[in-house]
Parts: structure tokens; sequence; C-alpha cells
């Protein structure tokens, strides 16, 4: 194994988790405006998401660091849960009144542009490849096409949902795809841990996985890109309206 790139390897995950964190708490920040809700409701709530997310990432980092996720008998499981887990809290999101009216508020466009974050990951999982800690199923060189939505993604925001386009039937394709490759990236990952559910007989396994930062990828990064595009789904089926008049005062 290559020690310089993993560590390079480190870093990318790191700057990619605090920028997708930073890129969550814009994004929330516009659609609270949008909502008027009042300026210390606002910061209250951003200040609750992020305290959250951050507690979030700090248990996987330490569960990480002791090796609970490396346990080649329950190694399928364990990193199971750290994506179940996020992937629960999407579901409560989607039956959310409060939430749903903070997604009706947010550009759809954004949604789609934050898939480009997998152009960076695809990348990761090469580099890795090459330094002899990721296997090869992982990269584009095998299994996963996963980079084509991360490259789409910024297409899509433009031709789908720019300045007056919205087109909702390629939309729900397009998102409907995302979710199918993201899908794929997550099996390959748990079926090439060492156990007993291995499918995968290549050498490096994808024991990297368990591991800090890279527990963050399940934990983290792979449900904000499933959420990212769930979300956008609920848009693009949702009846239209305006979710404004929940939250302006009575008239004068």
């Amino acid at each position: 194994m290559d020690g310089t790139l993993f560590f390079i390897g480190q870093l990318i995950i790191t700057v990619l988790t605090v920028g997708l964190i930073s890129s969550l708490y814009f994004g929330l920040s516009h659609a609270f405006r949008k909502l008027h809700l009042p300026a210390l409701q606002r910061e209250q709530l951003l200040q609750f998401i992020t305290t959250g997310l951050a507690f979030w990432l700090a248990i996987l980092a330490l569960l990480g660091y002791m090796g609970f996720f490396y346990e080649p008998e329950t190694s399928f499981l364990r990193l199971s849960l750290a994506f179940a887990l996020p992937f629960a809290l999407i579901i409560i999101l989607l039956f959310s009144r409060f939430f749903s009216l903070t997604l009706r508020v947010l550009p759809i466009r954004w949604l789609a542009y934050f898939q480009a974050c997998r152009i960076f990951t695809e990348l990761f999982f090469w580099m890795g490849m090459k330094g002899g800690f990721v296997p090869v199923q992982l990269t584009f060189e095998w299994l996963n096409y996963d980079i084509v939505v991360g490259i789409t993604a910024l297409m899509a925001g433009f031709v789908f949902f720019g300045r007056g386009r919205y087109r909702r039937f390629e939309g729900i394709i397009w998102n409907t795809f995302g979710i199918a490759s993201l899908a794929n990236v997550l099996l390959i990952s748990l079926f090439s841990l060492p156990g007993p559910h291995r499918a995968f007989a290549t050498v490096p396994d994808s024991a990297f996985l368990t591991l800090t930062p890279f527990i963050w990828l399940p934990g983290f990064i792979f449900p904000l890109a499933l959420a990212a595009h769930i979300f956008s789904l609920k848009k693009l089926l949702r009846s239209q309206q305006q979710p404004f008049r929940y939250f302006q005062g009575p008239k004068g």
C-alpha cells in the first residue's frame, strides 16, 4: 500500500465532508430565509443541524479509530448500520411537514448540482486503487461507473432545471438512475468486505471503509447523495403549491 496516497485519500475525504456540510448549511440557510423564519429561529435550527452532524461524524470517527467496524465476521452488518441510521433519518424527513415546506423553497437545481461531489469520490476510489487500498471493482475500471452521475449532475442542473426550464420527466429518470448507481456502489462496497458475505475475491478488499475518515463515505457522504436524489424526486412528483402562507403572519 502506498502510504502517501493513503494520506492524500484521508485529506480528500475530510475536505469533501467539510465541503458538503458547508453546502448543506448554505442551502438550508437560503431555504429558511425564503420561509421567512425569524433570524433567531434560523440560527438555532442551523446550529442544531450542524451540531447533530458533527456529533454523528465524531461518533463514526471514534468507532472507526477504535476498530469497531473492522470485524471480519460482522463488518458487513456494522457497516450496513452506519448507512442504515442516516437512511432512517431520510425516511423520517420525508414525512416531516416542516421539512416538506423547506424542500419546496429549495431550488431543485441545487440538489442536482450537489451530486457533482461524486466526481471526487470516484477519483478518490481510482487513486486508492492505484495506491493499493481500494479494490478495482469499486472504480470505473471495472464495476463502478458512478462518476457518470457526478459529471451529468452539472448538465442536469443546467439543462433540466436552469432558468426558465423544468423538465420533470427527464429529472425523474436521471434521479432514478442516480439512486440505482449509488445502490450499486454501496452493494459492491459491502460485498467486498472481509467475512462470510464477501463476494469479490480481489485484493485488496474494501476494509479501508471501516477506517477513519473513510467511514464517512457509507455513514455520511453516500446517505447525503441518496437524500438529494430522494428529495429531488419528491419535489418532482409533488403537486405545485406555495408554502409561504404557513409562516407569514396575519394580514393587517
